[in-house]
């Protein structure tokens, strides 16, 4: 098993079963997300529903081999709830996002649970060695998120955005964390079975 083929295997959480998902299921199981204009609002700072060619353009489809989507589904039963992507980006960094699209689930530590995992398992089965992310200003859940993750805020794109509905400038917040943080830190595994 190549170190690629590693990162594209299922995962479990306490609560969550992590699927990897190839391209035609992630256009499948995000088909309501990409309707969505609360989750798009948080997305990419406008309401209007993404056709299935912009959706796939701008979310970059998973390859499992340099980008990746886990489908996030609860132990419990049931369907999907949403997704996390991670995108190998630069020089041993990778890029996380989630959309969690059954409210349900919103404020109960969805993110979290699922971002730590994913984490470390990245961590342990590739040379990532950071990962970063970038947020609206004004999306205090994420900011939450990512403080309470152990991520650093390491600058702001002020004025780097126009929300295309509102009119509204926005400013962005840059986050990133390294993986010798992360491992001295309360959320770290020390074995993914790599």
């Amino acid at each position: 098993m190549t170190t690629r083929s590693k990162l594209a295997r299922p995962l479990e959480t306490e609560r969550f079963i992590l699927e990897p998902m190839g391209p035609i299921r992630f256009m499948i199981e995000t088909r309501e997300i990409r309707r969505d204009p609360e989750i798009l609002a948080g997305l990419f700072q406008t309401s209007k529903p993404r056709s299935a060619w912009k959706w796939a353009r701008t979310m970059s489809l998973p390859d499992n081999r340099t980008k990746f989507a886990f489908s996030i589904t609860p132990k419990s039963g049931g369907r999907s709830i949403g997704f996390h992507k991670v995108k190998m980006r630069g020089y041993r960094s990778a890029f996380n996002s989630v959309a969690i699209g059954d409210r349900e689930w919103w404020g109960k530590g969805v993110v979290l649970e699922v971002r730590a995992k994913l984490m470390n398992h990245f961590f342990s089965c590739s040379d990532v060695e950071r990962f970063y992310g970038v947020v609206e200003a004004r999306n205090t859940a994420s900011i939450f998120n990512y403080r309470r993750l152990g991520y650093d805020h390491v600058g702001s794109w002020h004025r780097s955005n126009q929300n295309p509905q509102t009119g509204e400038v926005v400013d962005f917040l840059n986050f990133e964390i390294f993986k010798d943080k992360w491992m001295a830190g309360p959320w770290a595994e020390k074995n993914d079975d790599a």
